[in-house]
C-alpha cells in the first residue's frame, strides 16, 4: 500500500519515495510508489498535477488497490524526488472545502442533501436530492460565506466505523474499518479522503454562480476562493461592455436589454412581413410571365433561404397551374421544386437529378421536394437538367 502524505499534510508539496513498481496505464508510463503527495483522483476532486523526477505526472489514478502515476516520460532509478503544482493543490483544496460548506448550508436552509460532486475546471457543482429555489440558492450562499469569514479551524482524524456511526455519520463501505472525518469546527463534519485547508478562511469566498432542475432535484454550480474572484472581474466586465453597448448604467443594463430585445423582435416581424409581400408579388409575377405547356418555372436567387424559397415555390403553383423549379445561393446551394396538384410531374425525382449535379442530398414526395448541396457554380446547370428531364418526361394522367 502507498503511503497516502497529502490526508496528514494537504500542504506538503515536496516528497522523496522508492519506486515499488513500473507499469503502464493507455500506453504511457506509469509509477507505483511506496508513498506519494499526489492526490489521487476520487470523491470528486481531481488528481493532483506536478513532477517526478524530470516526468511531467499527467494522472494519478486508483487501480486495484494501487495509485497509478501517469507519467509522460519514463524515469530511471529506484528513488524519485517528487513536486506537486502549489496553484492547482490550492486550488482544489478551496473548491472541495467550499463544497462540504455549501452542502451543509444547503441542509439547514432547505433540508436539501447532497448526493454528487463535480470538481470541474473552471466550475464546480453539487447535485441536490430536491428541488431548491433562489431564496434557498442566496440563504445557502449566505450562510456557507459566514462560516468562511469567520474562520473557523478545520481538523482530519481518523475514527472507527463504531465511532463513525456514534457520530451520525453513515461511513461509506470503501471506507473499511478505519472513517477519515473532516470536521468545519461547530457546522459541519463528513467522511472524505480529499485535500482540506486548516482554515475555512482560505476557502476565500462561496459564490453561487446558478442553478438547474437534474434527476427531481437541482444540480447548484459554485466557484471558490481565486476562482471567485475571477467570476466576478469576468462578469463586472461583461456588464460594463454591455452598459458601454447600450449606453446605460449599471443599474439599468437589465431593462435597456429588454427593450433593445424588443425593438429587435418587431423589427423581425416587420421583415417577416415585408418578406411575405415580396414571395406574394415575386409569385405573381413569375405566374404572369411563365409560358409553356405545361408552364415550367426556373430562377435562381441570391441569399434566400430554403423556408422563403419554399413559400415562393406554394405560392406560385398556388396562383397558375405550373412546374417551379426555384434555387438560392446561400451558405450552401438550396432547391426547391413544386408543382401544381395534378400536372404530373415526377418532382422528387427531378429533385434527384439536380441534387446529384450539385454533390448534395434532399426528400421530398409527391407534388414538393427540397434540398441542398455544395456547388454554388453548378445551381443554374442543375436547374436547366431537372428542366429538361420534365420536358422530355411523359406526363402522368392526372
Amino acid at each position: 500500500m502507498t503511503e497516502r502524505l497529502y490526508r496528514d499534510d494537504p500542504y506538503l508539496l515536496e516528497f522523496d519515495a522508492r519506486v515499488l513498481e513500473r507499469t503502464a496505464h493507455e500506453g504511457r508510463p506509469a509509477l507505483v510508489l511506496d508513498r506519494t503527495a499526489f492526490y489521487a483522483e476520487s470523491g470528486g476532486q481531481p488528481w493532483d498535477t506536478g513532477t517526478l523526477g524530470s516526468a511531467r505526472v499527467a494522472a494519478v489514478l486508483e487501480s486495484g488497490g494501487r495509485i497509478l502515476h501517469v507519467l509522460d516520460s519514463p524515469v530511471a532509478g529506484d528513488r524519485v524526488h517528487g513536486v506537486v503544482d502549489e496553484p492547482r493543490r490550492r486550488d482544489h483544496r478551496q473548491q472541495h472545502h467550499g463544497q462540504h460548506l455549501l452542502s451543509r448550508a444547503f441542509v439547514a436552509v432547505a433540508s436539501a442533501r447532497t448526493v454528487s460532486f463535480h470538481l470541474g475546471a473552471e466550475s464546480s457543482s453539487i447535485d441536490l436530492d430536491r428541488e431548491v429555489g433562489d431564496e434557498d440558492l442566496a440563504s445557502a450562499e449566505s450562510l456557507a460565506n459566514r462560516v468562511v469569514w469567520e474562520a473557523r479551524p478545520v481538523r482530519v482524524r481518523d475514527v472507527t466505523r463504531a465511532e463513525a456511526r456514534a457520530l451520525g455519520i453513515a461511513p461509506p463501505e470503501e471506507a473499511g474499518d478505519s472513517v477519515r472525518l473532516v470536521e468545519a469546527e461547530g457546522f459541519d463534519l463528513q467522511p472524505c479522503g480529499g485535500t482540506h485547508p486548516r482554515s475555512t478562511a482560505e476557502v476565500g469566498v462561496v459564490v453561487v454562480l446558478g442553478a438547474e432542475k437534474y434527476k427531481g432535484g437541482s444540480r447548484v454550480r459554485f466557484v471558490c476562493g481565486d476562482r471567485a474572484l475571477g467570476a466576478v472581474r469576468l462578469r463586472h466586465r461583461t456588464l460594463d461592455r454591455l452598459g458601454a453597448l447600450l449606453s446605460a448604467p449599471l443599474q439599468g443594463v437589465e431593462s435597456a436589454l429588454v427593450r433593445t430585445l424588443d425593438q429587435l423582435a418587431a423589427s423581425r416581424r416587420q421583415v417577416e412581413e415585408l418578406q411575405a409581400r415580396v414571395i406574394q408579388a415575386e409569385a405573381s409575377g413569375l405566374a404572369e410571365t411563365a409560358a409553356g405547356e405545361p408552364p415550367i418555372v426556373t430562377r435562381v436567387y441570391d441569399g434566400w433561404s430554403a423556408d422563403d424559397l419554399r413559400s415562393l415555390a406554394i405560392a406560385l403553383t398556388g396562383r397558375r397551374r405550373c412546374l417551379a423549379l426555384l434555387g438560392s445561393r446561400a451558405a450552401k446551394a438550396h432547391v426547391v421544386f413544386a408543382q401544381t396538384p395534378g400536372l404530373g410531374c415526377d418532382v422528387p425525382g427531378l429533385a434527384r437529378t439536380a441534387l446529384a449535379l450539385l454533390g448534395g442530398r434532399g426528400g421530398g414526395r409527391g407534388d414538393l421536394a427540397q434540398g441542398g448541396g455544395e456547388s454554388l457554380e453548378g445551381l443554374e446547370a442543375a436547374l436547366e437538367a431537372a428542366r429538361a428531364a420534365a420536358a422530355s418526361a411523359p406526363k402522368a394522367t392526372p
